[in-house]
């Protein structure tokens, strides 16, 4: 079994893309399993665009009226997340996900 990589930033806002391109490297780099964001300042659509080749999964909350706060939970696909339930808040304050994960280091196909 491989080890388990959490990693926990508060980025100040992902919303311009070279920032945004940097701190997935950065993540990469450091091979997080799991990536902890917070105040993302991205809508849903933007939150989508956090997903990479080595991003399998991601969760994520936002404010529809502001683009201040959200924050997201991105999976790497050597995580094998079985994703049971989600709770999001409505003002992109959190994000909770209950699942398991199986099978840490083996890569998805």
């Amino acid at each position: 079994m491989s080890d388990l990589n959490i990693v926990s930033y508060n980025v100040r806002g992902l919303g311009h893309p070279i920032k945004r391109k940097r701190i997935l490297a950065q993540l990469k780099s450091l091979k997080s399993s799991i990536a902890l964001l917070q105040e993302t300042h991205l809508n849903d659509v933007e939150h989508n665009k956090l997903k990479r080749h080595w991003v399998d999964q991601v969760f994520f909350a936002s404010c529809p009226k502001s683009r201040g706060r959200g924050v997201a939970i991105l999976l790497s696909r050597t995580s094998y997340f079985s994703m049971r339930k989600e709770v999001k808040d409505l003002q992109g304050r959190y994000v909770m996900v209950v699942g398991s994960i199986e099978g840490l280091g083996k890569r998805k196909p």
